[in-house]
């Protein structure tokens, strides 16, 4: 913020850091500085109409390309391409923030470097990516990098206790993120803590050989899932849950337990299932993943995993 105070911000920047290091939320906190109606000690009010504005997504002149797509094509880009060429919509200044710069494609790249090269008005480019080797070396060579400091676990478990998340959901949680914004939005509604209940439950149909498991999947656990991230989401902590029990066989019980709410299940999983019958439930639930991203309806792909784990637990 001392930089904008100071009137030297530049045109275009690189911002790199693991997940959750809190790239994005820097980026949109110097777009909130820019538009700031009450800015105090050089910062942003954070409840000023401007401010709210961008943090709910709602200012023409902040955009936002925020994508989970594998790659950023130029057809992605072209939406951006118009942006950028049109004035300001209430002001003078634009702040565009784009996730994922690693994933841009050549094409789209190259799409993007006229404009960071030669700026119509106002304009600042966040592009934000969480490995900068991987980012390419002509979109590198045109912004100026700012690399986030990792965290360490301490610090982050200070920020998910901050933030109201329990106890039994902190292990889980670190396991599949650093994200704090994506943990939020994990938070609303108890969407976490259902999801956990209800893989729970149907993890204890599994290593009992019961057949309950496959129904479960229609009449339960597919009504608390909206959207294809918390899909995604679904198939990792099946994974996860999977694994605990043979961490524990190999390794005992010092490790970090990630479901503590069902522990006397996964004792149970332990010891009723062999090591290479809980090593094949992994193998078959990471395949899950390539049906995923191979678009394949995800009620089928939870179903044909369910039958086959049932067969692997019964053997």
């Amino acid at each position: 913020m001392k930089t904008i105070t100071q009137k030297e911000l530049s045109h275009a920047y690189l911002f790199t850091g693991e997940e959750g290091a809190g790239e994005f939320e820097v980026a949109l906190g110097i777009a909130m500085r820019l538009f700031c109606e009450n800015v105090k000690n050089g910062y942003p009010c954070g409840k000023c109409n401007e401010c709210q504005r961008i943090l709910n997504f709602d200012n023409p002149d902040v955009v936002i390309e925020n994508t989970n797509d594998r790659s950023i094509k130029v057809d992605q880009i072209r939406r951006i391409k118009d942006e950028f060429s049109k004035s300001a919509v209430e002001g003078n200044k634009k702040v565009f923030i784009i996730s994922g710069a690693d994933r841009l494609t050549s094409g789209a790249a190259n799409s993007l470097l006229k404009f960071i090269e030669e700026p119509i008005g106002e304009i600042v480019t966040i592009l934000i990516t969480e490995n900068k080797n991987l980012v390419l070396p002509t979109i590198l060579s045109r912004t100026q990098v700012i690399e986030f400091p990792h965290l360490n676990r301490e610090d982050i478990l200070k920020q998910l206790t901050s933030i109201g998340v329990p106890p039994s959901s902190v292990n889980l949680m670190l396991s599949l993120t650093n994200d704090l914004t994506e943990i939020k939005s994990w938070l609303k509604d108890n969407w976490f803590e259902n999801i956990q209940v209800a893989i729970g439950q149907w993890f204890k149909y599994i290593i009992k050989g019961d057949a309950m498991a496959f129904p479960f999947i229609q009449t339960q656990l597919l009504g608390i899932i909206n959207n294809r991230d918390e899909q995604r989401i679904v198939l990792a902590i099946m994974v996860q849950i999977f694994r605990e029990p043979l961490m524990i066989k190999f390794v005992g019980n010092s490790i970090q337990r990630e479901f503590p709410q069902l522990t006397d299940s996964i004792d149970t999983a332990k010891d009723r299932l062999s090591a290479s019958q809980l090593t094949d439930s992994i193998e078959l639930l990471l395949m899950m993943n390539n049906s995923f991203n191979s678009n394949i309806n995800f009620q089928n792909i939870l179903e044909e995993t369910t039958l086959k784990l049932l067969d692997i637990a019964k053997r």
